[in-house]
């Protein structure tokens, strides 16, 4: 019994241990189009089509893109402007494009990884948890420039 307890205490820890967000909604989290209107606003631009899995849903906000699958789950997001915060439920206040990547010097999961330099002078980095789920940075001077999340297979 206490062996059951014990892995169902380390799942529970790998499930909260580093929550993906955009302004609090996490990955994979179940939305219908009426909740994602109230949570960030009406979107620039809005597309759906079905598919074998449901509806797939993209929320365009000026240089954000929100991504839902599976009829509501929340699977993506790029942000490159600072109408909306990432991973606020890690850090107080969340990260912004704007902020210096030193924002998270001190982040308690670590540093992100300096991953790959690209010909416009962006630096890649990544911030990991050990459930392989990245969230992807594109830093220039020191600066994040982008926020991007891909919900892992």
């Amino acid at each position: 019994m206490k062996k059951i307890i014990l892995i169902g205490f380390i799942i529970a820890l790998s499930i909260n241990a580093f929550a993906q967000d955009v302004e609090g909604v996490l990955a994979d989290q179940k939305m219908t189009y009426a909740q994602v209107v109230a949570k960030f606003g009406k979107p620039d631009k809005y597309r759906k089509h079905y598919d074998e899995f449901g509806l797939t849903e993209d929320y365009y906000y000026v240089k954000t893109w929100l991504h839902f699958e599976e009829t509501g789950k929340f699977k993506n997001f790029v942000i490159e402007d600072r109408r909306f915060a990432a991973l606020t439920l890690d850090i107080d206040g969340g990260i912004r494009v704007g902020d210096p990547l030193s924002k998270l010097d001190n982040f308690k999961y670590g540093k992100p990884q300096y991953m790959k330099d690209y010909e416009n002078g962006d630096k890649q980095y990544s911030v990991y948890n050990h459930r392989d789920d990245h969230v992807y940075l594109m830093v220039k001077d020191g600066i994040i420039v982008a926020i991007l999340y891909d919900y892992p297979v």
